[in-house]
């Protein structure tokens, strides 16, 4: 297969002219020497000197060891199903990866690091650039050195990319990682236009979201696989041209790329109540044994809020346990998914559709269904109605207040209301229904 690439990117520029150097005895190199570790493997020191000489240490750490380089870039970072994913879902994911950092693993120990110059999804194949590595073919010397390779996806020892948002580079904060670009609401939860700097192929930030989110309601969710996302894509683009087509415009007032009128327009009729902005799916990493950081509990929150929190004893939290996958492995079946789309580990697509259920509040203008209530159940509709209950006059029944796991309590707070609606028999067991619902919250 042809791998010639155009090195469009100072960073690769840097690397390929580094080809062919050789390390000297002990792993002394020009790049250990820069570090100030010498004498060390180097291969991580590569990526931080090339990053540096290319003028993008910003997006970058400066380190000798491929772990903080992958906790440097652990919010831009794809594990192998992810790839598979984004690649699929994203025409212009190929691209999006040149001159992002490779790793890999050997068992727990982050064991090497390079610089993506290509990756080929059909063949699942990346060209990379590499030091402290040697060209995979016989040399006259054994010494390691700066080398064009190919890795593949499959490989066993491959533990996933991070890719680099180089537009960034100057701006980009010392923390690393891509965080969206917040959004200036004003007090009628719709925002000014940002300007177009914010829309183009590529693109990452919440404005991006926020686009989706109106074209959606507007009725163009048709182009979206999964759903509005920070990341501008095609998807985005056609529907945002499809709007505009609707609007009577037609030329480059039509072109997929949102201004002033478009945005107006737009936020004018479906801007209301946009204030909360769905977060993106931060990666598979972040929910397997042993994990312990926000997007756990944020997982676990929304699950209570979709009712399927009935394993958790004392709510959610940020470390990562059996009662997390249970719950969301309960999720993913009632969505209709078998087999690997519901083993209890989210993806994407769970991700995608539990915020979308969930929302950010629980919606009480409708009653959300007899599954939230009864024993087990633990989710925030239980504390929306303890929270009523106790407003109307049956906080008696209560020694602590209202929660999210149903008890004792709340049944006969229900069913003192029920009761003193008129209602007796099965309309009076405690158990809030249709009619209840309605009644206390009218």
């Amino acid at each position: 297969m042809d791998f010639t690439v155009p090195i469009s990117l100072d960073m690769l520029r840097v690397a390929a002219g580094e080809i062919g150097t050789l390390e000297g005895p002990n792993n002394d190199t020009k790049y250990g020497k820069w570090i100030g570790m010498n004498y060390q493997p180097w291969c991580a020191s590569f990526v931080s000197w090339c990053a540096a000489k290319s003028g993008n240490s910003d997006l970058f750490t400066r380190s000798a060891s491929v772990e903080y380089h992958r906790s440097f870039l652990h919010r831009q970072f794809y594990d192998r199903d992810l790839i598979l994913y984004s690649a699929k879902r994203d025409p212009d994911f190929e691209k999006s990866v040149v001159g992002g950092l490779i790793f890999f693993r050997e068992g727990n120990f982050w064991s090497h690091i390079g610089i993506i110059e290509r990756y080929d999804h059909k063949h699942q194949v990346f060209s990379t650039i590499e030091g402290n590595t040697w060209p995979g073919v016989p040399l006259i010397s054994s010494a390691h050195g700066v080398f064009r390779r190919y890795r593949y996806l499959s490989a066993s020892n491959f533990a996933g990319i991070a890719v680099i948002d180089y537009s960034r580079s100057g701006t980009a904060p010392q923390t690393g990682g891509m965080v969206p670009i917040g959004l200036p609401y004003d007090s009628s939860g719709s925002s000014s236009f940002p300007g177009s700097r914010y829309f183009y192929i590529g693109a990452y930030n919440n404005y991006v979201t926020l686009l989706g989110k109106m074209l959606v309601k507007a009725g163009y969710g048709s182009y979206y696989t999964v759903g509005p996302g920070p990341k501008f894509t095609s998807a985005d683009q056609q529907a945002c041209a499809a709007f505009q087509r609707a609007q009577g415009w037609s030329g480059s007032d039509a072109d997929g790329i949102p201004g002033p009128s478009t945005w107006s327009r737009l936020t004018s009729i479906y801007g209301s109540g946009n204030s909360y902005t769905q977060p993106s799916f931060p990666g598979t990493q972040y929910f397997r044994v042993g994990a312990s950081n926000q997007y756990v509990t944020m997982l676990g929150v929304q699950l209570v809020k979709a009712g399927f929190g009935k394993h958790y004893t004392v709510g959610p939290g940020p470390t990562w346990g059996e009662a997390d996958r249970l719950n969301c492995q309960e999720f993913q079946r009632a969505q209709g998914w078998t087999g690997s789309d519901a083993d209890g580990y989210p993806g994407p697509s769970t991700w995608q559709k539990l915020f979308q259920i969930a929302g950010s509040t629980p919606n009480i203008s409708n009653f959300p269904g007899i599954h939230f209530f009864g024993s087990g159940a633990n989710n925030e509709y239980v504390t929306a109605m303890g929270k009523k209950l106790i407003q109307k006059g049956y906080g008696q029944y209560y020694s602590v207040g209202a929660g999210p796991k149903w008890s004792e309590a709340d049944r006969k707070a229900c069913q003192a209301f029920q009761k003193a609606q008129g209602w007796t028999g099965s309309d009076a067991d405690g158990y809030p229904g249709p009619s209840t619902w309605s009644r206390l919250f009218s």
